[in-house]
């Protein structure tokens, strides 16, 4: 349960810093690739085509130090509540596993036996939450790009 309330104050965070980062159209409503005369790109305008966008290192290493570190390092050990040292995951996975695992960690676990493995090893019982800013597929995408650059020593 800890985890899960980690995860909303970190989205409630990432949240307040996205609003100020968005373009703003006529009206001050946030800009889209859909509204005329928007200056956003894909990746700002959400949706499929930030799935396609360029990922941004950045973004997901901001993302990784806001939500992430609450459980993971970025070397090879294993965090205080049993989460795996993040140095060389992308090695160990793709990055359609790693985009399939952030999305749903728990669901991900029932039909695939990596995940469930990994799920079952935590020495305390506990299971990567379901967290809210995973749910956009531009995030998962930059935290993923932030995760290939954990690499050896």
């Amino acid at each position: 349960m800890a985890l899960a309330a980690l995860g909303l104050n970190a989205a409630a965070a990432l949240a307040a810093g996205a609003s100020k980062a968005q373009p703003e159209s006529q009206g001050g409503k946030p800009a889209t690739s859909e509204q005329p005369g928007s200056n956003a790109s894909p990746a700002e305008a959400g949706g499929q085509a930030a799935s396609k966008a360029v990922a941004d290192v950045e973004h997901g290493r901001k993302i990784f130090q806001t939500i992430c570190t609450h459980c993971h390092r970025t070397d090879y050990e294993t965090s205080p509540v049993g989460a795996p040292g993040l140095r060389d995951v992308m090695e160990r996975h793709t990055p359609e596993w790693e985009d399939q695992w952030l999305t749903s960690p728990a669901a991900f676990a029932k039909r695939d036996e990596t995940a469930k493995a990994l799920v079952e090893s935590n020495p305390y019982g506990l299971t990567m939450p379901t967290l809210p800013e995973m749910q956009d597929p531009r995030n998962r995408r930059d935290v993923i790009e932030f995760l290939q650059t954990l690499k050896g020593d």
